[in-house]
């Protein structure tokens, strides 16, 4: 009978563990970190982790397919998926980086109205659809070839050492391309810029794979909110519950919502979610651990610079003589990055 507790971006950066100094008192989290068994384990990133939970190992997996299949209307079926997400495109010195749409507030006209631009102007590509202002994606009638570089991989990095690979590529570089001066010169980017605004003069277009991709449920309830983890469940057979609190009982549950914050190093709003992560279900949990309900926690916090898995077994909370431990405690046993070699 055991509760497992996914939550990327727990693993506050150890570089800028002073920013969390005043965290506020998370007595229950304290006292189950004080029972828990710790182990730091390869990085990975979140989604990948995730996938492969649900039996999905390959290494090309769909997620453009399973991101748009949890999102909110649900997709038309048949189509092939890609993403083809907003971003900001901008030097530095002699290098193309990349910003993701996390940090543009991109607002549900702006979106709307890209959305129609686009589709009007590359009707003979696919169909452009936004579920969210950040997010966008376009139905085609065939798989692409390529090997695309999901979006996490490159956002603050160097473009070039991103493009395609593999087949047909030559095709996908010159539809980026278009689209992106096609955006560049969209009246809403002046707009933004007479405003401060960083421009939306570039998408990034990943995500591809197979449509029979075989997932299994790791567990019968599933609580999650966050389009790629619903989609990872509504595939393998399961309808997923919101995940705004601990529902009683055995199951899954990702919480996505320490996972932006911690990217961007926001002290502020990663402080005011862990304290209603206490509130809605780390103290849940201890109790349903205390009323033996649940007989074992799992907390997950995969990461691509750290990955901390804690275990926590009802059993275990008889032993008074272990003190609670605060989160900064053991963030701070963390392994530092091994240097690169020059």
């Amino acid at each position: 009978m055991q509760f497992h507790l996914v939550l990327p971006g727990l693993a506050w950066p150890s570089g800028a563990a002073s920013q969390i100094a005043d965290a506020p008192p998370l007595t229950a989290l304290s006292t189950l970190l004080g029972h828990a068994r710790h182990d730091w384990q390869p990085t990975l990133a979140p989604e990948t982790w995730l996938a492969r939970q649900f039996g999905a190992n390959e290494a090309r997996l769909p997620y453009a397919a399973l991101r748009r299949g949890g999102e909110t209307p649900p997709p038309e079926p048949g189509a092939h998926w890609l993403c083809c997400d907003p971003a900001h495109l901008h030097f530095s010195r002699d290098r193309l980086l990349l910003a993701d749409a996390s940090s543009l507030a991109i607002t549900r006209a702006e979106a709307d109205t890209l959305i129609t631009g686009l589709n009007e102007l590359f009707a003979d590509i696919g169909r452009f659809e936004a579920p969210a202002p950040e997010r966008w994606y376009v139905a085609l009638t065939e798989e692409p070839r390529p090997f695309f570089h999901p979006l996490a991989d490159v956002n603050g990095r160097p473009v070039q050492l991103f493009m395609p690979e593999g087949e047909d590529i030559a095709r996908w570089a010159r539809l980026a391309n278009e689209l992106e001066v096609w955006l560049y010169n969209h009246p809403i980017n002046a707009a933004r810029e007479a405003t401060g605004q960083r421009s939306i003069n570039g998408v990034w277009l990943w995500g591809a794979g197979p449509q029979d991709l075989p997932l299994r449920a790791p567990a019968s309830q599933i609580q999650a909110d966050a389009p790629f983890a619903r989609g990872l469940a509504l595939h393998a057979g399961i309808t997923p519950r919101p995940a705004d609190h601990y529902i009683e009982g055995t199951g899954l549950a990702v919480i996505d919502t320490l996972q932006r914050p911690s990217l961007h190093f926001d002290a502020a709003a990663w402080l005011s979610a862990i304290a209603q992560l206490e509130t809605d279900w780390f103290a849940p949990l201890l109790k349903a651990l205390k009323a033996k309900k649940i007989t074992a926690l799992r907390i997950s916090a995969p990461g691509d610079k750290h990955h901390l898995q804690l275990d926590v077994a009802a059993s275990s909370l008889w032993k008074f003589w272990r003190k609670p431990r605060p989160l900064a405690a053991l963030l701070a046993t963390a392994p530092q990055p091994k240097p690169q070699n020059p």
